[in-house]
């Protein structure tokens, strides 16, 4: 790879910087480094391009990087990306992450909510939902009741069922399936260096279509906003998460043989 694939390569992920001119122009190898990790997170995917954008462009938001996150935005809605599923991709992080990252990204997205049809009222209600079956569900998609749950079924249970309803709608099928939207909070957690998350989100997202090469391709991923100390924290998470996969199979196997 010369300097100027490399250069190209750069600015189509981080656009042209004054910091990518001067890499170039000072350090050209190790521009061509970066370049090739680039091309390897972006040239040699399992998973469509757009996800990888709608993964940058979350990472990016959350870290306060507007420019990026706009042109992450953008170049997913050059890569097939609809409205519809960037709406979606925002709504996943309201529980984990609050309302300043969905208005600021509905913001960058630059798209005109008016313009898409509203859900049906008589989709809008949700009836309370019993403390027990809350625990029920949590349970299962947690894989055991971590204590932030148990305290908030304790003492705040109205607060649970508000986060019960964001989680759940959130995180079902969608214009955005279920396995992307497992895999964004998979790489934001990565990017964030939070293991235990990650590894939550790994389970969920094997037991809900990905394959291991899709859940290695949305950590590294990460990489390109947040470094390799990110992934090292990630390969911990797909680890001890495809174990916690494999240990359910075979429970399953021994259960029904």
């Amino acid at each position: 790879m010369d300097i100027v694939k490399a250069r190209a390569l750069i600015d189509s992920i981080y656009g042209e910087a004054d910091w990518v001119d001067a890499l170039c122009r000072l350090s050209p190898r190790k521009a061509i480094g970066l370049a090739y990790v680039a091309e390897g997170i972006f040239n040699r995917s399992s998973l469509p391009e757009r996800v990888k954008h709608f993964i940058l462009f979350v990472i990016y938001l959350s870290q306060g990087r507007p420019e990026l996150a706009r042109l992450h935005a953008q170049l997913a809605r050059k890569a097939g990306a609809s409205a519809e599923e960037l709406l979606e991709t925002l709504e996943v992080f309201l529980p984990s992450r609050g309302v300043h990252m969905y208005s600021e990204g509905l913001r960058l997205i630059g798209v005109d909510v008016r313009s898409i049809a509203p859900v049906d009222d008589r989709e809008g209600g949700h009836e309370p939902v019993d403390v027990a079956d809350m625990l029920a569900y949590f349970e299962g998609v947690l894989h055991g009741l971590p204590a932030f749950i148990t305290l908030l079924a304790e003492h705040k249970a109205e607060l649970l069922q508000g986060y019960y309803i964001l989680r759940s709608e959130n995180l079902r099928e969608g214009v955005l399936a279920h396995k992307y939207k497992e895999l964004l909070l998979v790489a934001l957690n990565t990017s964030e260096r939070y293991t235990e998350g990650a590894r939550i989100h790994v389970v969920n997202a094997l037991e809900n279509g990905a394959t291991p090469e899709d859940v290695i391709d949305a950590m590294t991923t990460a990489i390109l906003s947040g470094g390799v100390p990110g992934w090292i924290e990630g390969s911990k998470a797909f680890m001890a998460g495809e174990a916690a996969v494999s240990r359910s199979a075979a429970g399953e196997t021994a259960r029904v043989g």
